[in-house]
Parts: structure tokens; C-alpha cells; sequence
């Protein structure tokens, strides 16, 4: 067996080891994860998960993944569970540091109860540990449960004296019954600034089409339901989510109503140094979506509304996007500019990753300047990489 992976990493040579990953998943241990979530449940994948680890299947893929680091996915990937394979996997891959998702499903992050806030402070103790392992290469976005501000505040007060570097937040409901630009939410806000912590949304942060209330999704699940809009998740790790006719198009919509509210609301011109990431959500939605607002703010200064900046340059200082590897990222360039915005993500270990990222990737840098690569690869993420 060989001890690198098949890969020709010709084009990436010079960057090799130098890369920052804003996109990956840390996998828990089935019986762990069922302890830590409690009655939260963690969701549809569960049950597969706790047959899939006793499976032949599993003991195959475990022994093959590092000759098959970029092919064998999910549970079964070379540091999905454990922290010091995972440090090995970013070696091999060429990432100096990467920011990684929980694989929990994430009711205990989107449900209001006190059952789902208690899980998430278990989670959370779970990952910040799993960081220390690897000695900080890979930030855990640790999640911060938004339904109570106090609950919230306190929380991410706590996460951050353990270690904390990331945290990601719910999109489904409006946080707390308001707008994330509400003012009751400016000392979360500051307490993130001051620590120089980063926060995040990835996808399903709005909530998932597999799973079912009380779990709130935005929009809402009934949007979604008709024989021809459904999809069943793939019947193996690494695809725990519907890639239906109709999820993926519509998934940006919480996240992108979050930071039009963060924008529009002011919050990045009272939280300069606040740090913002939207992961696995795309990019083609970016584009359009600072275009209308410069537009609008324009149209509000004339009937005497002002902004201090235009909205794109907010975002552009703050924001950073993790494009998904299909999309024409020259041609967003060409038509939207936003050249800052766009970061560098592997999904490592998830299907929606591919096995060649980099190579996938390296099919829009080429019509891009040369200059770009180093910039979509390192540069850019390092707004989500404080330090790097």
C-alpha cells in the first residue's frame, strides 16, 4: 500500500502545506454522539451510522484510507473521528490549517429548549477537546445555540477562556425572536470582536430537509414537498444530506437574509474586526445578493438614508465565501468582482468535496491571473484564520 495518496499535485507544489481549508467535517463516534445529543436526537443518519461502523464496508475503507485519502469518504476517512489521524490527513492533503463542521446533524444548535442548549454545551466540550488534540490545525466551528441571548453570550464567554477560535450560528429562526442586528445582540457581537474569534454559518444552519419539527428550516419544509422536489440522503457517510431537485437552491436563503440584516443593520460598522464566514452554502448567490444592496443604499440616500460605506465594501472587509467547485468562480469575478471574498474549501471528508478539490478548483484559477491561485487558496481565508 502506498503511504501518499495517487495524486498529481504538480499544479499545487509550490503552495503545498501552505493551504488553508475553510470547509471541513469532524465525524463523532456513534455511541459518543448519541450520549452528547441526548433526546436532542441527532438526526436521520443515527441509525445508518451505528450499522455502518460494525460493517465490513467500514473495516475496508478504514484500511485503505490513506492510499485513498481523497476517494474514501465519511466515517470511514482518515481523521474523520480521531484528532491525530486528522492532523496526518492535512499533511498529506497539503492544508496547514482548517476549519472543521460538527457532523451532529444540529438540532441541538437550532432548537429552542433546554434540552437542545444543554447538548450543545456538550458538543461543544467534546470538540474543544477534539482541537487540542491536533494542536489547533484543525478550529472546530463550535456552535453557539441563539435562542436566549443571556444563554448565548454566556456561552460563547465560556468557549472562547477554553480556546475557541470559530463558532458557527442557527439561521432557521430569527435569533432570540429578533434580527441578529438587534441591539440586545451588540455585546455577543463585541465579545467576538474582542477575542478576535471568528463566526460562521454553514449550510444547514438554516436547518435540513431530512429532518422534521420541531427542528425549524428556513424556508420552510412545505416548500419542499412534492414528489418531484424530494431527495433522499445517499445511503453511505460523506452524503448524509438531500441533494434533491430543490434543497440546494434554496439553502442560501437563511444565510443570506442573516447577513443582509448584519449589513444593512450596521453591524459590521459598529464591530469593524468582526470576522464572517459562509461555508458550504455556494457563491453565485453573493454576487447578486451585495449588487441589490449597493443598490438600494444608493437609492436611500436620496430620500436621506446614508451608510458610512457601501455594502459591498463591508463585505469585502468582513465576509468570506467558500465557492463550491462547479460554479464558474471567473466568471462571478468577472461579473460581480468581490475578488477578496471568495475562499478555498476541501468539504474533506463529504462526498460534495470530490476527489481531487484542488484540481477541481484549478479549472477557474487558470482563467483567473496568475496571481489569484495564492489568493483563493491562502490569502483570502486568512480573515477566517486568525493568526495564520
Amino acid at each position: 500500500m502506498s503511504a501518499t495518496p495517487q495524486l498529481d499535485y504538480s499544479k499545487t507544489q509550490p503552495l503545498f502545506g501552505q493551504v488553508l481549508d475553510a470547509d471541513g467535517h469532524c465525524y463523532i463516534e456513534p455511541s459518543i454522539m448519541r450520549e452528547l445529543v441526548g433526546g436532542v436526537g441527532a438526526g436521520p443518519m443515527q441509525a445508518f451510522l451505528d450499522d455502518y461502523v460494525r460493517s465490513e464496508e467500514h473495516r475496508t475503507n478504514r484500511a485503505k484510507n490513506i492510499e485513498g485519502l481523497w476517494s474514501v469518504k465519511g466515517i470511514s476517512a482518515l481523521g474523520a473521528t480521531d484528532p491525530h489521524e486528522r492532523v496526518k490527513a492535512l499533511d498529506l492533503m497539503g492544508m496547514k490549517s482548517q476549519l472543521v463542521f460538527s457532523n451532529t446533524f444540529g438540532c441541538e444548535l437550532r432548537i429552542h429548549s433546554a434540552a437542545a442548549r444543554q447538548a450543545n454545551s456538550r458538543v461543544n466540550d467534546y470538540y474543544l477537546e477534539w482541537s487540542r488534540a491536533t494542536a489547533g490545525r484543525a478550529r472546530p466551528a463550535i456552535a453557539i445555540n441563539m435562542s436566549e441571548v443571556d444563554w448565548a453570550c454566556s456561552e460563547l464567554e465560556r468557549v472562547i477562556k477554553a480556546g475557541a477560535k470559530v463558532v458557527t450560528l442557527p439561521t432557521a429562526l430569527p435569533p432570540a425572536g429578533v434580527s441578529p442586528a438587534h441591539e440586545k445582540w451588540d455585546r455577543f457581537w463585541a465579545i467576538l470582536q474582542e477575542a478576535d474569534v471568528v463566526a460562521t454559518l454553514h449550510l444547514a444552519s438554516g436547518g435540513l430537509m431530512a429532518s422534521a419539527d420541531p427542528d425549524p428550516m428556513l424556508p420552510q419544509r412545505e416548500w419542499g414537498d412534492a414528489a418531484s422536489l424530494r431527495g433522499a440522503p445517499v445511503a453511505r457517510p460523506g452524503g448524509e444530506e438531500a441533494i434533491s431537485p430543490y434543497f440546494m437552491l434554496v439553502a442560501h436563503i437563511s444565510p443570506e437574509i442573516f447577513l443582509q440584516t448584519l449589513v444593512m443593520g450596521g453591524v459590521f460598522e459598529r464591530f469593524p474586526r468582526l470576522r464572517f464566514g459562509v461555508i458550504e452554502y455556494g457563491a453565485n448567490w453573493v454576487g447578486p445578493c451585495v449588487e441589490r444592496m449597493d443598490l438600494w443604499v444608493e437609492f436611500m440616500g436620496k430620500i436621506g438614508r446614508t451608510y458610512p460605506m457601501k455594502p459591498s465594501e463591508y463585505v469585502i472587509r468582513n465576509v468570506r465565501v467558500t465557492p463550491f467547485w462547479h460554479e464558474n468562480l471567473a466568471r462571478m469575478i468577472e461579473r460581480y468582482g468581490l475578488e477578496a471574498v471568495y475562499c478555498f474549501s476541501t468539504d474533506y471528508p463529504h462526498l460534495e468535496g470530490s476527489r481531487d478539490p484542488i484540481g477541481k478548483f484549478d479549472k477557474w484559477l487558470d482563467r483567473l491571473p496568475a496571481a489569484y491561485k495564492k489568493r483563493f487558496l491562502i490569502d483570502n481565508a486568512k480573515l477566517l484564520f486568525p493568526g495564520e
